[in-house]
């Protein structure tokens, strides 16, 4: 199965994947939201728009009661739910499903370890980057560095990238990343550092593509995260 059209996602970086879609999408997700609702919560739950006061109201059973929200809150909430259940494969993939706009399987990932999760068919094959440079300067990655990429920094000797990656350590081990933090402060850079515009008219270039981050590598991860958040790639 594997092949450049087909991505596999752990059940955990299934949650992290969906949350990064909710949060890169800057149009209204209400419709989406209301679908996947029920699905997450249960029977009796649902959202309703109230479109004479502009607002959202939410319910998560049978027996709560109605609660005043934001499509942030519902968004949070959802994500928050499925890390609570540990959903299986299966239950995950009429979730994904909606939320990638493409076709999930449930399966086992590839190589000896062979963990549970999620094969989505990305839509991505024959994709080609045009090289905006949107992905770069108009998204919200900065909370997508893992810990795996900063230690593979480590290895590579690359303290100029590791300059403008800020960490949190319990412990005296690091247990998360923020990319890209302006070195010497606690300000996020407006736009990524490592982008430089290219010789080309109206194109850039990543200067270390070679080594950048796995949430930039899987960008986008499907046509539709591509279409929703303004990449301009064919």
């Amino acid at each position: 199965m594997p092949n450049q059209a087909w991505l596999f996602l752990t059940l955990d970086e299934t949650l992290v994947a969906v949350r990064d879609v909710f949060a890169q999408y800057a149009a209204s997700q209400f419709n989406l939201l209301s679908v996947i609702w029920p699905m997450v919560f249960g029977q009796g739950a649902y959202v309703l728009r109230d479109t004479r006061n502009r607002s959202i109201w939410s319910k998560k059973s049978e027996r709560s009661k109605l609660v005043r929200s934001s499509e942030d809150d519902l968004k949070k909430w959802i994500v928050d739910q499925l890390k609570r259940l540990h959903p299986e494969p299966d239950h995950l993939v009429r979730v994904c499903s909606l939320v990638f706009g493409a076709h999930v399987k449930a399966g086992s990932g590839p190589g000896p370890e062979s963990l549970p999760g999620i094969w989505i068919d990305t839509g991505m094959a024959g994709f080609v980057c045009t090289q905006c440079g949107r992905c770069c300067w108009t998204l919200n990655y900065h909370d997508g560095c893992s810990v795996k990429d900063y230690k593979r920094w480590q290895d590579l000797g690359r303290t100029d990238i590791l300059d403008w990656v800020g960490v949190v350590r319990q412990h005296g081990q690091i247990t998360a990343c923020r990319i890209w933090v302006v070195p010497g402060t606690n300000r996020l850079a407006a736009r990524c550092p490592w982008l430089t515009p290219s010789p080309d008219p109206n194109r850039f270039v990543c200067t270390i593509h070679d080594v950048r981050p796995t949430i930039c590598r899987q960008y986008p991860g499907s046509r539709k995260h591509a279409r929703m958040t303004g990449c301009r790639g064919v």
